[in-house]
């Protein structure tokens, strides 16, 4: 046994309380017994006796402390009860930097007091030796009360520095505070009266003077990088820091015109300082981002994010955030997954503290089937960035890939807990029951509980309809569809695996052909089926993605829905070839699965059996429960050898 963990265990089961408590008790009783015992005649032998038996009781008291435990119910056993939650281990050299007070009159200074604490944040993160919190989860912290023990233990952090700013005309006070948040003890506190052409110097010194407080080793490289500053145009960072606030997935659907709205606001930025090289490294993230979830899938979208990426590398070589833009850019645009993890290694040794750099290898990990790696460095990011969803739903998302379900579950429950606006967490939890044992209860009861009003994309009218097939509800499932407006749904890839693709968009059309197929009308069902067919080709071709994996995976399904095999089966194995799981262990299974009820769909029973077959084991593939319930499997049920995959 680990002894770190036994000696963990005696405190657990209250093992050195009773100790302590009965040797104190014992050795009261002996002195009552030797002093008191004789007075009364009482035999030495019988006094002996005692003694002996209080020596003897000690290793029983600590057996039975070790087994049972008093609770408020009785005595239980102590196997039986729960564990509580453990402490994180808090390293000494650990520190969150909260939003900085605006104490300015005018409102507008909030971004600029924003800057202040980012560009201090920002330096302490290239710091190595530090462990830093990333900007999501400590922005929560704007305003009000603190309860700096509260939010220490929170983000696991042993230090806290927090401030205030007052800007007036064109000088600004800093007033700052590192404070010990295990004792709440101030570190120190300092007054720093500037001008504003002198800020980034400011927050220079203020970032050296924290990193010596904890005792940093800083190395040459560290230290000369704290001295670079971002831009000297302040009202170009105001504009980068408006636009950086919009750049965060929420869980609760963030809408495209973010994108849109954010690239505005980089733009004016760039205009005012074209070497402002953080701004073309962000720039070329949403790029990115517009281009990989189907928003604007066109060659010159996916080119701006690359001309982005390497323009602010051309300004600034050794920028971390650039090493990132560029590595997004060969994740999203390209599939290119060992030049994205190339570019990552060079992104971690400039910001070793940026979770977004650990959450995006642990992406690449998960596309190359380094599984366990991808949990590791998920975790990684978790702990840079506690109150981060996306990184929560990611983390979530890669146990219930690997069919640890009580982990996904307790995942995505946190990603809820954060942000009680993030109502696909609470679909993708109770969806879990789904993948694990074919049980649609939650999801229904999920649903149900959801605002009308939520439905980014139609991504939740999609789990909707998809669990109303399931059940052969046809009426529900074509009431669903005439209460959205859209002609094109989202695949949020919650709700099952066949027929399913992650970030992709379905028309509406092929649903309402689903329908018509299920309730028997095989005439009007064809009419939508085919509806569905023109405008995946027609979006296809607008877009530049024809020859996109996804795409050929998508028309393999209209195809076999309208009863052409030999096209499906074309389509469906071209997809799978562009993609196989050795070149993407995450999407690969998906498309494989989606051949398989191509195959189900036009009768070739061998060739899909076999084909799930050799999916049975393979991580974000068909699981038993997914098996049981969707109906795309249907025609396979009567099958033995598809009755042994549901074992």
């Amino acid at each position: 046994m680990n002894p770190k963990k036994f000696f963990r265990e005696l405190q657990r089961r209250k093992v050195y309380r009773l100790a302590v408590t009965y040797a104190v008790v014992a050795w009261l009783l002996a002195q009552v017994v030797t002093q008191v015992l004789p007075f009364f005649g009482v035999p030495s032998w019988a006094i002996r006796l005692i003694i002996i038996l209080l020596i003897l009781g000690f290793p029983v008291a600590l057996i039975l402390s070790w087994a049972f435990d008093l609770t408020p119910e009785g005595i239980r056993r102590t196997d039986d009860l729960p564990s509580a939650p453990r402490l994180p281990d808090v390293p000494e050299k650990s520190i969150a930097v909260l939003p900085f007070e605006n104490l300015s009159d005018d409102e507008q200074n909030t971004y600029f007091a924003d800057g202040i604490q980012d560009d201090i944040l920002s330096s302490l993160a290239k710091v190595a030796d530090l462990k830093v919190i990333s900007r999501t989860s400590v922005r929560q912290y704007r305003g009000g009360a603190r309860n700096l023990r509260e939010i220490g233990l929170a983000l696991g952090v042993a230090h806290i520095l927090e401030g205030t700013v007052r800007r007036v005309k064109n000088r600004v006070r800093v007033n700052a505070q590192l404070i010990d948040a295990r004792t709440d003890a101030h570190i120190w506190a300092d007054t720093f009266d500037r001008e504003i052409t002198d800020l980034f110097a400011l927050q220079s010194e203020l970032a050296e003077r924290i990193a010596a407080e904890l005792r940093a080793n800083l190395s040459p490289q560290e230290k000369a990088s704290i001295q670079v500053h971002p831009t000297a145009d302040l009202a170009a960072y105001d504009l980068y820091l408006r636009a950086r606030d919009l750049f965060r997935w929420s869980g609760a659907g963030d809408p495209r015109e973010n994108g849109e709205k954010a690239l505005q606001l980089l733009e004016e930025a760039l205009e005012r300082d074209p070497a402002f090289a953080l701004a073309h490294s962000l720039a070329s993230r949403f790029h990115g981002e517009l281009f990989w979830f189907g928003f604007d899938r066109t060659r010159d979208r996916r080119e701006k994010a690359k001309a982005e990426a390497e323009t602010a590398l051309r300004i600034r070589p050794d920028l971390g955030e650039a090493r990132l833009a560029l590595a997004y850019y060969y994740y999203y645009g390209r599939r290119q997954y060992e030049q994205a993890r190339h570019e990552l290694i060079l992104a971690l040794r400039a910001t070793p503290n940026d979770a977004e750099i650990w959450d995006g290898a642990a992406a690449v990990d998960r596309r190359q089937g380094h599984w366990e790696d991808a949990v590791a460095n998920f975790e990684k990011a978790r702990q840079l960035d506690p109150r981060n969803v996306a990184v929560h739903w990611n983390l979530a998302e890669t146990h219930a890939c690997l069919g640890h379900y009580d982990d996904a579950r307790r995942g995505f429950a946190e990603g809820f807990r954060i942000n009680r606006q993030a109502h696909l967490f609470r679909l993708a939890m109770a969806a879990v029951d789904l993948k694990a044992s074919g049980d649609i209860t939650a999801l229904a009861t999920e649903l149900a509980r959801i605002p009308r009003d939520f439905d980014p994309g139609g991504a939740v009218t999609t789990v909707a309809v998809r669990l109303s097939l399931m059940r052969r509800d046809y009426t529900e499932a074509t009431r669903l569809l005439e209460a959205n407006a859209s002609e094109q749904l989202n695949d949020g890839g919650i709700g099952g695996t066949a027929a399913s693709l992650d970030g992709y968009a379905f028309p509406k059309a092929w649903y309402r052909g689903l329908v018509l197929s299920g309730q028997g009308d095989s005439v009007g069902a064809m009419g939508f089926f085919e509806e569905a067919r023109r405008t995946i080709e027609t979006d296809a071709l607008t877009c530049g993605c024809a020859h996109d994996a996804k795409t050929h995976s998508m028309l393999g399904l209209m195809e076999a829905a309208l009863g052409r095999g030999e096209e499906a089966v074309k389509q469906g194995l071209r997809s799978v070839e562009l993609l196989p799981i050795s070149q993407d262990a995450y999407d690969g299974p998906v498309l494989a699965t989606n051949l398989a009820v191509i195959y189900a769909r036009i009768g070739e029973t061998d060739r899909a059996i076999e084909t799930l077959a050799s999916l049975r084991v393979v991580p974000n593939g068909p699981t038993p429960g997914t098996l049981r319930i969707e109906p795309e499997w249907d025609s396979l049920r009567s099958d033995a050898r598809f009755q042994k995959l549901l074992e």
